[in-house]
């Protein structure tokens, strides 16, 4: 074998070392690059999240109230109100499936809809009650009362929650059931 051929075959062996190398070196970057991507809108995702917590409040009087406890703005997708699992369109029908005739003096109502943004560190009394006779009945079926929410991130992460589980549940999409949705 002679010199010159023995020299074109390691230089060649040698770049084709390099080749891979430089191929390998260019994978690694690609796949790194793609995993901070991922880290950045994950982060970016969770910077944003929204958290509504709904329940109950008032001891004189009653308070149906929602809060937003998260990062960030939930966009309300679907508002429901059931009375033993039956919706209900507003709060006088509420009212009558209990079975009691409130005064309505003194009732104070928030609109609560699909298109809502809810921003965070809010939190708004759906109805507020005065202290009466009546409202204490309303105050005593609250365990039968329910409502449901359905709302999204800005990234357009979804969840619904009821006021009578303790945390969201994800869920891929909201449906605002125009038989189901509530007019406050």
């Amino acid at each position: 074998m002679d010199e010159s051929s023995t020299t074109s075959r390691l230089t060649g062996l040698t770049n084709d070392i390099v080749s891979a190398s430089a191929t390998l070196i260019a994978v690694v970057a690609l796949c790194t690059a793609i995993y901070q991507a991922k880290l950045m809108r994950d982060q970016s995702k969770a910077a944003v999240w929204p958290y509504l917590i709904q329940g109950s409040s008032g001891n004189n009087g009653f308070a149906r109230i929602i809060q937003n406890v998260g990062l960030g703005p939930a966009v309300i997708r679907g508002f429901e109100v059931m009375v033993d699992g039956k919706p209900m369109r507003t709060w006088k029908q509420v009212a009558e499936s209990l079975h009691i005739a409130p005064s309505w003096r003194g009732e104070k109502s928030t609109t609560f809809r699909a298109g809502l943004v809810f921003p965070t560190n809010t939190l708004t009394e759906l109805i507020e009650l005065p202290d009466t006779a009546d409202v204490r009945l309303f105050r005593s079926g609250n365990d039968r009362i329910v409502t449901w929410v359905c709302y999204c991130s800005l990234f357009g992460d979804c969840w619904t929650a009821r006021s009578d589980e303790t945390e969201p549940k994800p869920t891929k999409a909201c449906v605002d059931d125009p038989i189901r949705k509530f007019r406050n």
